[in-house]
Order: C-alpha cells, then structure tokens, then sequence
C-alpha cells in the first residue's frame, strides 16, 4: 500500500565503530515495555542505525564528518534519556570507494540494525536495491539521482534533481543583470551521481536567464585552476559559479584568481567550512557563499540557538570534530529520525518508522537548515548568502539576520516530475 504526499512548505570495513552515550532519564512519549522489539537492532534499552560513508578513500577521511554530526546528535538525545527509553547506537561502516562494499555493508546492516541513518557517499546509489527489497526507511541525505527520489528514502534536506529550486539563480540575475550574461562553471566530474547534480543546477540557471559561456568538469585530483581562468578571461567571464568545489579547492581558486588579476564575481557553493580562510588568506576577500545551512561555524551562535547545541555536541563526541557540511546533515538526520522513532511504536517497528517519517511535511532542525517537507521530498527554496569580509564570513542581503531568504520560493519541474508516492509499510 502507499500514500501520496502532496503538502509542502528544504571505521573500517567489518569492524562496527558503534558508540553509544550513557544516560538514566528517559523522555519522549511512553517509556520503555521491558522487552526486545520484532524489528532488528531494537533492545528494551536501545535502538542501533547503520551507516555508510566514504572514509577512506578516495580521500582519507572525506566524509568523516557525517559520522561525527551523527554521533553527536545521538550524544544529545541520550544525554536527556534516549527516546523512549532507548538509547541510540550508531553502526558506522567505511565505504572504501567501493560500490560492492557499499551494497555488502549496506545488506549487513539490514539484518543487523533497525534502520539507515545520516550516511554519506559518492556511491550510495548501491544501497537503493537493498532497502527498496526490504523495506527499510533510509534518513539521510542522498548523492545520487535514483536514491534521492526514493519511496524509502526521507531527506531532511531533499535534492530531486527534477525539481530544482530557482531563487538564487533569479535573485543573481536581477542583482547582477550584466554579469550573468557571462557565466563560467567549474564543477567536480566524479561519479555520475555528481554529473547529475550538476545537469540539474546549471538546468536551474539557464532557465533563470543565465548564461554559461565556459563549463568545465575537473576531476577529484585536479588542483591547478590557471587553464579554466585563462580560458575564462579569454571568454570575458564575469561571473563564477560553482556549488562542488570544497574549501581547499575554493581557496587554490581564489589565490589563482589573484594571482591572474582575474575580477569575476566568486560564487561557491560548498566552500563554507572552518579551513576556508586559513588556505585561502586574503585571496578570499568578496567571495561569495551560497548554502542552505546557517552559518553553524559560530556566526550564527548568537541568533540560532541549533547552531551553539550543535557545535557543544560535536566538540563532545570528538577531540577533533570534522566540522564540514556532512556533519550538519548528519546531525540533521539523526534528528529527523528521533523525531520520527518517537512515533513509531514501542516497541518501535519498521513500518511504524515509515507511517511516523511520512507524517513529517514540516522539517528545520531547530533553524540549522532551511524548512522542507521530508515526506513529500519537496526541498527548501530558500537560502542563505554569506560573504568574505576583511578575513570574516559575513551574511549579506538578500539573506536576513536570522534564518533564511525564501523570495517566491519557486522551483524548476522538469519532464517527468511526479509528486514522491510513500508506501505505508
């Protein structure tokens, strides 16, 4: 049976680097029955998710920061007694890059543990065949096209390639008429799942009125940038967009453009992080930052109470958080999936899991990221525009003090849409 949603509002291989925080209080609904639930990784005193991120390669450590946020979200809702009197575990496997592994990791942790929460990989796609057989609700944040449209899957951020929101790309061609007739793109040619991504966003700027006039994929080893901003000067680009390249490839970038005397508006997409200044030095000066996740590096302590609570729990979880964007998610995710294991029964069951997450039309998690609707998989369009000011990064219009800017919220359907089709069990 399903259900149509149509409300809306955005370790090692083999070796379980499970971990669990100690606490006495339970909270949150009925407490505990004393017995073991039917559905695998379910105890009278805990409930364990499995997860698969990309750890060792193809960069060591590369996603290690999913893991962290989810821990540390875990950490928070066990230190106030688990939810409902269950503490949460968490099963965090490496992919090693590998998409066989992801599929064996993945099958393990199916029979093993009560569901899939916050992993993060360039292969995740390997999972969809598993959890669609069984029936296993996946919370979490998808790299890949066929995973991130999902019935099993609930994003507290969802991504459908085809519906794309359009208010950045509207909001930069009215603030920049001029510019973006001249548009160059660099964007991160890794696996297919990062070629779709990029279909759909430079999709979402042509139909907003922008114009690419240089387009290039670089490789995951790529570091030297002085060919694309030769060619791009050479093409009269005035303004760059990228929403792939990370802090330390954003920060080559921008002492490259330097170097070249090269005055294209900058526009990153995934350079926030706690590095980015430090490699990029002054070179980062009037970079612009485009994210939908508050400023949860300490700017926004002071007006979003998420961002301190987040920041206390990774610090508690890890002597050395990873306090990149995957740490968000994965703290975005373990709290969508508590939020929803609160309503799934006592004890919890699989298909109560599924009735509670497609419930959920309504997501923030407490103002970190901007407002979605998980079950329906209708992302945000709303946004947040930061920039490099004198060493800071700094919100700037059209982003307000707070939260997030929202415009029309309006969103590119392309052929072949359909509202997300959620099954009831």
């Amino acid at each position: 049976m399903c259900v149509v949603v149509l409300v809306a509002c955005s370790s090692k291989t083999g070796n379980s680097s499970a971990t669990t925080s100690q606490a006495s209080t339970p909270t949150g609904g009925s407490g505990s029955s004393g017995t073991s639930g039917s559905s695998p990784g379910v105890t009278a005193t805990s409930v364990t998710v499995g997860q698969v991120d990309d750890l060792s390669s193809p960069i060591p450590g590369l996603f290690k920061g999913a893991e962290d946020g989810t821990k540390a979200y875990f950490a928070y809702i066990n230190s106030k007694g688990g939810v409902n009197g269950r503490h949460l575990i968490l099963d965090a496997q490496d992919s090693t890059f590998q998409g066989g592994q992801v599929a064996t990791v993945t099958g393990a942790q199916i029979r093993s543990d009560f569901a899939l929460v916050g992993g993060f990989s360039l292969l995740d796609s390997a999972e969809k065949p598993l959890i669609d057989l069984a029936r296993v609700p996946d919370v979490g944040f998808s790299l890949s096209p066929g995973l991130s449209s999902d019935p099993y899957l609930y994003s507290p951020l969802p991504n459908p390639e085809s519906y794309y929101p359009l208010n950045l790309f509207k909001y930069l061609k009215k603030t920049y008429p001029q510019a973006v007739k001249k548009v160059g793109v660099i964007w991160e040619n890794a696996t297919a799942s990062t070629t779709a991504a990029e279909t759909a966003v430079e999709a979402a700027m042509k139909a907003s009125g922008m114009q690419i006039v240089y387009d290039h994929g670089v490789g995951p080893f790529d570091t030297n940038f002085l060919p694309d901003i030769i060619s791009m000067k050479n093409k009269g680009v005035k303004m760059f967009f990228s929403t792939e390249l990370p802090d330390n490839y954003a920060a080559t970038l921008a002492k490259q453009f330097q170097q070249q005397n090269f005055k294209a508006i900058n526009i990153e997409g995934a350079a926030y992080s706690a590095q980015l200044l430090k490699l990029a030095g002054s070179a980062a000066n009037n970079m612009y930052i485009s994210q939908g996740y508050a400023l949860y590096l300490g700017q926004d302590a002071n007006t979003v109470p998420a961002v301190g609570l987040f920041n206390k729990w990774m610090n508690k979880v890890d002597s050395k958080p990873n306090f990149e964007i995957e740490a968000v998610y994965g703290w975005a995710s373990a709290m969508l999936f508590a939020q929803a294991l609160q309503n799934a029964g006592n004890p919890p069951t699989r298909s109560g899991l599924i009735a509670a997450l497609n419930k959920v039309t309504f997501f923030d998690a407490g103002g970190l990221v901007p407002p979605s609707n998980p079950a329906g998989a209708i992302p945000s369009g709303c946004f947040l525009l930061a920039q490099v000011q004198n060493g800071k990064i700094k919100r700037v219009p059209p982003t307000p003090t707070t939260g997030f800017y929202c415009g029309s919220n309006s969103f590119l359907k392309e052929p072949g849409y359909t509202p997300m089709i959620r099954p009831t069990s």
